[in-house]
């Protein structure tokens, strides 16, 4: 009896079945951080800015790893064009420029490198708005970024800099 339990095969996990469970996962942990995040010591007159709180959870998330199977099948989806692979790989590239997107919107005139705005690219192409919701970004903020980075990659390609542009909310004063 025992032999047979040893040799029946292990349930395999279709690639499917764990996309769903991340993306389920990601968005249980967006809405229940604050509940289950213990209260930090801050100091009372030291508001945490909004942006400060979900750069820390996109930083947090990315410091975690994914163990995924890579059985047969899983690579035949994934090389079809792909999108959640794609997704994934972009968000996780966003976690190495949260000080750079910080500065960004709290400046309004921050310089974001050019692998910043690949990853930028890459995540409001690929993702979801519930995908870049769940790691802290509205979709207007990630217009906001695509936006920059686009004219970041225009002005390259013409051989000049763009002026700064200022952050959502900040109104340029004419002269």
């Amino acid at each position: 009896m025992e032999a047979a339990a040893a040799a029946a095969p292990r349930p395999r996990h279709t690639l499917t079945a764990v996309v769903v469970a991340l993306a389920a996962a990601l968005l249980v942990f967006a809405h229940g951080v604050v509940a289950v995040t213990p209260p930090r010591a801050v100091a009372p007159a030291a508001a945490v800015r909004p942006w400060v709180a979900r750069l820390q959870v996109l930083h947090d998330l990315s410091t975690t790893s994914l163990d995924v199977d890579g059985g047969a099948g899983a690579g035949e989806q994934q090389q079809g064009g792909g999108g959640f692979a794609e997704c994934w790989g972009a968000v996780m590239g966003l976690s190495s420029c949260y000080s750079e997107i910080l500065l960004f919107f709290v400046n309004g005139e921050s310089y974001i490198g050019p692998e910043c705005c690949v990853a930028i690219r890459g995540a409001t192409r690929y993702c979801w708005p519930a995908m870049l919701a769940s790691v802290g970004f509205t979709a207007e903020e990630a217009d906001v970024l695509r936006g920059f980075c686009d004219g970041e990659e225009a002005a390259h390609q013409l051989g000049g800099t763009p002026p700064p542009v200022p952050a959502p909310g900040r109104v340029a004063r004419r002269l």
